[in-house]
């Protein structure tokens, strides 16, 4: 990794730490607000019965909204995170399709991950349970969404900045590997449509990917090194 005085010009945004950091608190605020406010209702999976969705709607609407608010407002942190590592990326002097092609992948996951948010959030609304076909296409498209659908995108990301941090070695290799696999994970759970089998892969991209990025957070740097003078 290049070294960089303390007097090199320093990039202008928000701190990648901070931002990383409230989207995992609204992320984790997410998960655990329906284990609170619904300990004994099991997690609904896509291949559900019809009964059994609308079941879980009628029994989870409080946890269903609270979760889809924590959601959709884990997503606007998420974006700022992304808009602002690829502008470092910029800034530091990368010129390189891969700062685009992250850009795009996250600009992607963030929708998929609002219109999740938002499709859960329609599942709470009371006259809902009364409408069975619409609450298992709302179920489905709210699964697909915070899944594959955000995850896969978010892969794009993740192979975008370590590859090319990488490469310009702003980053040491250990963090660019991991940031691979997880981008190879997250792609590979575009087969969640065709099998079940290939759903572990959510997970991993869409969790494990939190490290990665308090990772780059906190080793990517905020200053340019500018040519010394002879």
């Amino acid at each position: 990794m290049p070294s960089l005085s303390s007097s090199a010009p320093k990039h202008q945004g928000p701190p990648l730490l901070l931002v990383a950091g409230s989207y995992v608190v609204l992320a984790l605020c997410g998960v655990f607000s329906g284990k609170l406010l619904a300990p004994n209702v099991p997690f609904a999976m896509p291949y559900d019965s019809v009964a059994k969705a609308v079941a879980h709607v009628q029994a989870s609407a409080d946890a269903t909204r609270w979760g889809s608010f924590f959601q959709l407002a884990s997503a606007m942190p998420l974006l700022v995170f992304i808009a602002t590592t690829v502008n470092r990326l910029r800034f530091l002097g990368i010129r390189a399709a891969g700062a685009t092609i992250a850009l795009c992948g996250g600009i992607g996951a963030t929708v998929m991950l609002a219109f999740s948010a938002l499709s859960d959030w329609a599942l709470s609304t009371p006259e809902m349970a009364t409408l069975p076909g619409a609450v298992r296409a709302l179920q489905l498209l709210g699964f697909m969404g915070g899944g594959p659908g955000f995850v896969v995108p978010l892969g794009l990301f993740y192979l975008g900045v370590s590859i090319t941090a990488g490469l310009y070695r702003f980053i040491p290799k250990w963090l660019m590997w991991t940031g691979i696999v997880l981008g190879v994970c997250s792609e590979v759970a575009s087969l969640t449509l065709v099998t079940w089998k290939a759903a572990p892969f959510i997970p991993v991209g869409r969790y494990l990917g939190i490290l990665w990025m308090i990772a780059i957070a906190l080793m990517l740097p905020n200053r340019r090194s500018e040519p010394s003078n002879t």
